[in-house]
């Protein structure tokens, strides 16, 4: 961890600045001007005497147009050719009433981009074998990878939103496989700020041991068991067959383009596999306990050197830019409005290939979350498209895990589902073990259920005042456990607790969004020239609760399925003509707008300042809106009252964000947004079933909904919310 971290500021103190910038100057051009924008500051504040000085007269702002730059590349290098990205416009006003732009990429001169390219070598030539290694490869390499694909139009590519294994996993396959250009945006400074780097237990893979029994028919049986029989057959069987496959392309490329994950191996040299709740077989592939971590370090670093692959890092999406095809009025997505976090410049990237909605769920909008604070997990993914007008669904199913570390006033900390396969053993305060007084494979059960067993434990009033829900490893040998789960080990020493020793305290924490934006099998949403993939997407697969470890698998498979339908679907290809059109045609549509005179008054004035506060309790409060009314266990009531505080929420937010767009105001008003959506589908939905738990106040045993799928669960009833 120490490599990696040095690896990491090493990046941003050095490469990475100057790449950033490279960025920063096609996106948000008024920086570079306000920067000189002459020779003396190229690309990272180098001096270029190649690069073209930037006209002063050249309008900045709200709006970014693209101009032509007269700067021919030298024909040793073949990936840069001339500048063909200019956008018609006939007058300022009318480009500012159509209210789109395309954003014209900085090409850094030859010997900063061959000192990249030698940097990105060099990294590629050393070892893969560690998570250090990928870091160091992927802070190196992300120079070269900074640059705008060779492409004769700045808006012919594919937007990924979002950075995690199905972000990643669609950019590369279209990159690689299809030869689409494409633009990688996320929120955070590095690749691997995101959802999937936190990831603990492992991946799903294929245990090939006859005597195991594992089949695509038993994966997708276990699939439909945790999901309480909702989910959809036909995509619980994309996941079982393609899986296997993606897991190779992918994660155990050892030679070729993508990434080469050193998974934890046997004796023998095979892959270590570990059974998880739920599955009938052992079928988990990690990496130690931080597998999210290995995986996203090196897909990251495989999407950041690939030529073909533009980054843009801490950029925020404010709302998708949707257009009209001319003749037919049919609505395209066709890129998207953005917001650089550090600057609070707007502009709008253009993306007639398609865009992709991979930024993750809306876990973190609860008061206790497993999920890391910031923006990841704050429902953008669904709220940007239902204020795209396009279909969400499912979003009552708000999976909790079962066991989060529980310390008062602390964050909570995700204790992996890999301690219950290992055996931990869930007791309360007097050592009795309760689980399977909820359900016959008591820790192994659905999590829906075992997160309701610990929440109904933790509530029992004991005279102490002590807590009553508790998971127990200590029979398991030391030395094995500190290797299995270091991670783990090393926070709990840290708060003078100690896995081998002492049974730990826990509690539920909102984890994982079933629902999401509504697709089909290629992550085709029902607004066309949009896509989704990941925890952002509803592909129905995990129904009403998801199998422990397929979230970073899903990522892959449907990733890469948007990836294909993009490059090779006749559908795809058309999607693409008709947003060029639509985009040269009619432009697209920016909400914003007619904001901009109060938005510069604002910032001017310093009023800001009290709004951005302002938005930062307005979150609070929505959080614990959340987790009080729409949490592990909902009453009719109390969502009635939830939806009646969101809708409030929502229109403050939504004029905050008017007043002053930050990433503050942002993440409060996609939470909001997000928020009010969850807590309508739970209240239209009375039916108790997988995440979704319904208590009548009065009633027990809650006999509601109940029938031959829920696999024979207890219903846990209470109208005692917090924790």
């Amino acid at each position: 961890m120490d490599k990696v971290a040095a690896a990491a500021t090493k990046s941003i103190g050095a490469v990475g600045t100057a790449a950033e910038r490279a960025v920063h100057t096609s996106v948000f051009p008024s920086a570079h001007r306000r920067s000189g924008g002459s020779r003396k500051s190229c690309v990272g504040g180098f001096s270029c005497s190649s690069h073209p000085v930037r006209d002063p007269r050249r309008l900045y702002g709200s709006r970014i147009f693209a101009t032509r730059e007269n700067h021919t590349p030298r024909p040793s290098d073949p990936s840069r050719r001339p500048r063909n990205d200019v956008v018609p416009r006939s007058s300022r006003t009318a480009a500012r009433t159509r209210g789109y732009a395309t954003t014209a990429a900085v090409r850094s001169c030859d010997h900063h981009r061959s000192s990249a390219a030698a940097s990105s070598s060099s990294s590629s030539s050393s070892s893969s074998s560690s998570s250090s290694s990928s870091s160091s490869s992927s802070s190196s390499s992300s120079s070269s990878s900074y640059y705008p694909p060779p492409t004769s139009s700045s808006s012919d590519r594919l937007l990924v939103v979002g950075s995690g294994v199905a972000g990643c996993a669609a950019a590369l396959i279209a990159a690689e496989r299809h030869s689409v250009p494409v633009t990688l945006l996320y929120a955070g400074s590095l690749p691997t700020d995101c959802n999937s780097f936190w990831a603990q237990g492992g991946i799903i893979y294929r245990n090939y041991d006859p005597k195991a029994g594992d089949t695509p028919e038993s994966l997708v049986n276990d699939v439909k068991r945790a999901g309480a029989g909702l989910s959809a057959e036909d995509a619980a069987w994309k996941l079982a067959l393609e899986g296997p496959d993606r897991v190779r392309e992918l994660l155990l490329d050892e030679r070729g383009p993508f990434a080469n994950v050193p998974f934890d191996r046997a004796e023998d040299g095979s892959l270590s596999l570990c059974l998880e709740a739920s599955h009938a077989a052992a079928r988990i592939i990690h990496r130690a306990d931080s597998t999210g971590m290995a995986i996203t370090e090196h897909i990251t670093a495989a999407a950041v050197r690939h030529p073909l692959v533009t980054i843009v890092p801490e950029t925020l999406v404010t709302d998708l830019a949707v257009s009209s095809v001319p003749g037919t009025g049919e609505r395209v997505c066709v890129g998207a409005h953005v917001l650089n976090r550090r600057t609070r410049e707007r502009g709008t990237i253009a993306a007639t290939r398609g865009t992709v909605l991979a930024s993750g769920g809306l876990a973190g909008i609860y008061e206790h979350s497993t999920n890391p604070p910031g923006f990841n997990a704050l429902g953008s993914s669904a709220a940007l498209a239902r204020r795209a007008g396009a279909s969400t669904r499912d979003l009552e199913y708000v999976q909790f895990h079962p066991t989060s570390l529980f310390i008062p006033d602390e964050a909570r900390f995700l204790l992996t589902e890999a301690l219950r396969g290992e055996g931990a053993i869930l007791r309360d305060a007097d050592g009795r073990a309760f689980a399977k007084d909820y359900h016959p494979d008591g820790e192994l059960a659905p999590r829906d259920v075992v997160a309701r067993a610990v929440f109904a434990e933790s509530q029992k009033a004991r005279d102490d005042g002590q807590h009553n829900a508790y998971l127990d490893i200590t029979h398991r040998d030391e030395s094995w456990l500190r290797g299995r789960f270091p991670t783990i080990d090393k926070h709990l020493l840290q708060r003078d607790m100690d896995i081998t020793g002492d049974a730990i305290p826990v509690v539920p924490a909102a984890h994982y969004t079933c629902g999401g934006v509504e697709t089909d099998l290629e992550g085709r949403t029902s607004l066309r020239g949009l896509y989704a993939a990941g925890e952002a997407a509803r592909t129905g697969l995990h129904g009403g609760n998801r199998l422990a470890s397929t979230s970073l698998l899903e990522g892959l498979v449907y990733g890469g399925a948007v990836a294909d339908h993009v490059g090779t679907h006749e559908e795809g290809l058309e999607t693409a003509s008709l947003a060029s059109v639509a985009l040269m045609k009619g432009g697209a549509e920016n909400p914003l707008e007619d904001s901009m005179e109060w938005y510069s008054r604002i910032v001017v004035n310093g009023e800001a300042l009290s709004r951005v506060d302002k938005a930062k309790t307005l979150l609070a409060d929505l959080k614990r809106s959340m987790w009080d009314y729409v949490g592990v266990v909902r009453t009719p009531a109390g969502l009635v009252r939830a939806v009646d505080q969101l809708t409030e929420l929502r229109d403050e937010a939504d004029e905050l964000y008017l007043q002053v767009p930050t990433s503050e105001t942002v993440g409060l008003r996609d939470a909001a947004h997000a928020g009010l959506a969850v807590a309508e589908a739970a209240r239209a939905n009375p039916v108790s079933r997988g995440a979704h738990t319904i208590a009548v106040e009065g009633v027990q045993g809650g006999a509601e909904g109940k029938d031959e799928d829920s696999d024979g669960e207890e219903e846990v009833m209470g109208v005692g919310i917090g924790i």
